[in-house]
């Protein structure tokens, strides 16, 4: 009994107690970190491609308020409050659903006057320049720009955080540190070493691991989130152990189970 009880208390109290090592940030382990400055800006800029589904808001900009009362105060796309459109435009305001317009399954957009213009594939910039184009056919060109944006990048972030949910960042870039201080920081049992992100793309789900206990991490494209990722921070074994996370709370709860045993050979040596 002996034998058999120390090895498997000592594995224990290894799998149960959190290291300091698993619950730092941007450790230096040995790898050079080297990024070039204009390649690390180029991406703050997001390059999110519009998928089906998404909501957009386009504005159309000229002096002639007439054609500005006809494109800006349209809502032939409308979606009923509550709904969910899906892509970029999921749980959002009401009021973008009723301003917004709709990209229909097959990826196209519908406008006032110019009609149905495809756009699933573009970035916001790329759509812009196509409606854009568009209004070239009915408008001398210099009297009219268009403004299209995105509402805001939404991310999910579930698992071991202190606060998950769904937040949504006004903003041209995310980082994964962005949304996870938004939401309170890993916890204290939460895997940093193994932090996921689940991305939605027009050929299905794709899963990334980042460590983020690695600096390295600093130069990987994956810290950038795009609208709709999803961050799943998993637990550590020591959560699962349920024995304790700090020193002293393993010590006291391997304490709990020495004392235990003890007093099972003590009854089982009383009973014979």
């Amino acid at each position: 009994m002996k034998k058999f009880s120390i090895p498997f208390l000592i594995s224990l109290m290894a799998l149960s107690c959190v290291s300091r090592r698993q619950l730092t940030y941007f450790q230096d382990k040995g790898a050079s970190l080297e990024v070039d400055s204009a390649e690390f800006h180029s991406r703050l800029i997001i390059k999110y491609r519009i998928q089906p589904g998404d909501i957009i808001k386009v504005e159309v900009i000229s002096t002639n308020e007439d054609v500005n009362r006809v494109f800006n105060a349209a809502t032939a796309q409308q979606v009923p409050i509550g709904g969910f459109a899906g892509g970029s435009g999921g749980g959002l305001d009401p009021i973008f659903y009723l301003q917004g317009f709709f990209v229909d399954q097959q990826g196209y957009l519908t406008l006032p006057v110019v009609g149905k213009i495809h756009i699933a594939g573009l970035t916001i910039v790329e759509v812009k320049e196509a409606i854009e184009q568009e209004l070239l056919r009915y408008f001398e060109a210099g009297t009219v720009t268009v403004r299209s944006v995105i509402p805001g990048i939404n991310i999910k972030v579930i698992g071991d955080v202190r606060r998950p949910g769904r937040y949504v960042f006004f903003r041209n870039y995310v980082t994964v540190m962005d949304a996870l201080a938004e939401a309170g920081d890993i916890d204290f049992v939460g895997n940093r070493t193994e932090v996921e992100i689940i991305r939605m793309t027009p050929r299905g789900f794709v899963f990334k691991t980042l460590d983020l206990t690695d600096r390295t991490v600093l130069a990987s494209p994956d810290i950038f989130l795009e609208p709709n990722d999803i961050i799943n921070v998993k637990p550590l074994p020591a959560k699962s152990w349920g024995i304790g996370t700090t020193g002293f709370q393993t010590f006291t709860g391997v304490l709990s189970v020495v004392s235990t045993l003890l007093t099972l050979i003590i009854v089982s040596r009383n009973l014979r």
